[in-house]
């Protein structure tokens, strides 16, 4: 057993002794900590040494412990166990004796194990998670000063003893990601983990992403509201779909989930929803967001309470709203007007005829395309706006997998005289039926390894993805064809895309514009490696992104700037010059992320040019791809022998 001092506590690494198993029971089933504790019950010695053997001892669990003292007396501890070996997760929590004097004079033991040196480095952690009581003071005043934040809270959470608690969810997570440090070898940070997920055959990798986010959610959704049970395969899990099923579970939706085969089997309510009185909270998913308000805001009866993430509460909700209220919903604001949080008090559809505004996201039409097979007539949905119209076009698909009918109708005026209309459609009271189905690698995810693909100058295969993929980001790959930087062809193992043989590396004269409409979300990707394709690129049909994780057009521009790049935001456009101006301004040229998991994946591409990068906050991509950093470095690995 290996023992280390670190600042004057003792650290325990596994396997721990009978000792220590000894004291860390009683303080785990002392009155304190039985009271506040989540679980909420005692532990008996026999669970206990089950445990020890089947976790402990044979190195499934690794569990790190620190002495919590009075003076010289121990009275407590603070833990940390790997839940998680694969993407290198954590586990962190607080016992006390019931000796131990109250209050909250106990973290600094606790914020040594915490510590960014003993976690995530000497452990080798990506990321720690705590889940407390709302009413657990002492342990949320320890893991806020140790760094943790909050990422959502949960009402109405049942607990083992049967109690309906509050918790409230925090997560710490790994700091900066040295992207250039790893693209050229100077330095291997802590994202080590290995995925098994990319693979190298004669020079040529194959890489396997997880499913996609925006058809996982829709197609979760839609089997809740089937009248019977759905499989669901190749399922993408991250934080915007474990809120969706966080959200599913409030609303007494019933699932069985299984992470290590990427499957959830979800048992459908024929859209009758169990639980009508419910507190949802969406996180920053929106989608759930979304797909979720208008599903709930149209249902026959009942009181819904939206919440959501700070980032989602900065995000527009108000042309779905209006909508609902048109159908006859009763919308409640908690908060500022169009934001969340709010309340619902659905009536069901209230008419047969709506108009929604989709300038600022085609979510909003989606989610009423969605909700619409529910009603006992036909549902006409009128549309103004016209961005995102492949993410409506994936949504149709999807619902009529599982036997909705959707037909585009001729544009006139709707029935409130609304000249302005770009689209009509008529969506059939069908209902859903059951069906198994099978989700598509992510096209988003794949893309940043599209667009590695002439940086590494290596063939790059996109395993199981091809050019009839629903993803309107598959697109992506055409917009670097037509820079000159790949060549691409759809083979049966999926798209395979090839640096370019020719000299690229003369100028080119005048302005490149490229319009990313249909695949906005790879504007960071090319904003990221614009600077190194020695031509002037203007990217357009963009203004939308001004509203999503973070203002991107203008963080876009102030990353790129801080690199040494000229770049500007002209209106809702970006114009970015080739090459950089001038040398950064430290050894290591640090990329703001904005909580936004687009720009912490899109700029570690620049780490491939350059080795001064470092990606700030990254997990903040475990929103749509948890192990994207994993991947990154996997791939260096291999391509670097």
């Amino acid at each position: 057993m290996d023992r280390e001092i670190i600042s004057g506590n003792r650290i325990i690494l596994s396997p721990i002794t009978r000792e220590d198993t000894d004291m860390v029971l009683e303080w785990r089933n002392s009155e304190r900590t039985v009271r506040n504790f989540y679980y909420r019950t005692p532990v008996t010695g026999e669970d206990h040494e089950k445990w020890l053997s089947e976790k402990v001892q044979t190195g499934e669990v690794w569990q790190y412990i620190v002495c919590l003292k009075e003076g010289s007396i121990p009275i407590g501890c603070v833990y940390v166990q790997h839940i998680d070996k694969k993407s290198l997760e954590g586990e962190s929590g607080l016992f006390f004796s019931d000796n131990a004097p109250a209050g909250e004079g106990y973290g600094t033991e606790a914020l040594t194990l915490f510590s960014e040196e003993v976690c995530f480095k000497k452990l080798g952690l990506l990321r720690l998670k705590a889940k407390i009581q709302a009413t657990n003071e002492a342990s949320k005043h320890v893991h806020e000063k140790a760094g943790y934040r909050l990422v959502r809270t949960v009402k109405g959470e049942k607990c083992s003893d049967g109690e309906i608690v509050t918790s409230v969810y925090y997560k710490k997570e790994v700091s900066v990601y040295d992207a250039g440090g790893l693209a050229h070898r100077k330095n291997v940070p802590a994202v080590k983990a290995c995925t098994g997920k990319i693979a190298e055959d004669m020079g040529v990798l194959s890489v396997e992403v997880p499913g996609s986010k925006s058809i996982t959610n829709r197609a979760l959704l839609i089997a809740m509201l089937s009248m019977d049970v759905c499989k669901l395969d190749g399922i993408l899990f991250s934080d915007d779909t474990e809120s969706f099923l966080s959200c599913m579970d409030s609303l007494g939706i019933i699932t069985e989930v299984d992470r290590e085969k990427y499957s959830v089997k979800v048992y459908g309510c024929a859209g009758d929803i169990p639980n009508k009185s419910a507190h949802i909270n969406v996180g920053s998913a929106g989608t759930a967001a979304r797909f979720l308000t208008a599903v709930l805001g149209l249902c026959d009866g009942g009181e819904y309470h939206m919440d959501s993430s700070d980032q989602m509460k900065k995000r527009p909700m108000k042309p779905l709203l209006d909508s609902l209220i048109e159908m006859g919903c009763d919308v409640v604001y908690e908060g500022e007007e169009g934001f969340f949080p709010f309340v619902l008090r659905p009536h069901g559809f209230g008419k047969d005829e709506v108009t929604v505004d989709i300038d600022k996201s085609s979510q909003f039409l989606s989610a009423l395309l969605i909700a619409a097979p529910l009603s006992q007539t036909d549902i006409k949905i009128n549309v103004t706006g016209s961005h995102g119209l492949t993410y409506v076009d994936m949504t149709r698909k999807i619902m009529e997998s599982f036997g909705a009918k959707v037909e585009e109708a001729s544009v006139g005026e709707s029935s409130s005289g609304n000249s302005k209309l770009t689209k009509s459609f008529i969506v059939s009271p069908t209902g859903y039926t059951a069906s198994d189905y099978s989700v598509e690698p992510d096209a988003s995810a794949a893309c940043y390894f599209a667009a590695m693909s002439p940086i590494v100058n290596r063939t790059v295969i996109l395993k199981n993805l091809h050019e009839t993929s629903m993803q309107g980001d598959t697109g992506f790959v055409r917009i670097l064809e037509d820079l000159g930087i790949i060549a691409s062809e759809d083979t049966d193992a999926g798209i395979k895309v090839m640096p370019y043989k020719s000299d690229n590396t003369s100028k080119t004269s005048g302005e490149t514009i490229i319009d990313m409409s249909t695949c906005s979300d790879q504007t960071i990707t090319l904003a990221a490696i614009a600077p190194f394709l020695n031509r002037k690129i203007r990217i357009t049909g963009i203004s939308h992104i001004r509203l999503q994780e973070s203002d991107r057009i203008t963080a876009i521009v102030t990353e790129l700037k801080r690199m040494g790049v000229d770049a500007s935001e002209e209106g809702d456009e970006i114009v970015i010059e080739s090459g950089v101006n001038s040398g950064a301004e430290s050894d290591k040229t640090f990329i703001k992320t904005y909580h936004d998991h687009r720009m912490a994946m899109g700029f570690s591409l620049a780490g491939l040019y350059r080795d001064d990068i470092v990606i700030e906050d990254p997990l903040c991509c475990e929103k749509t791809f948890p192990n994207y950093f994993s991947y990154f470095g996997e791939m260096i690995n291999i391509i670097s022998g």
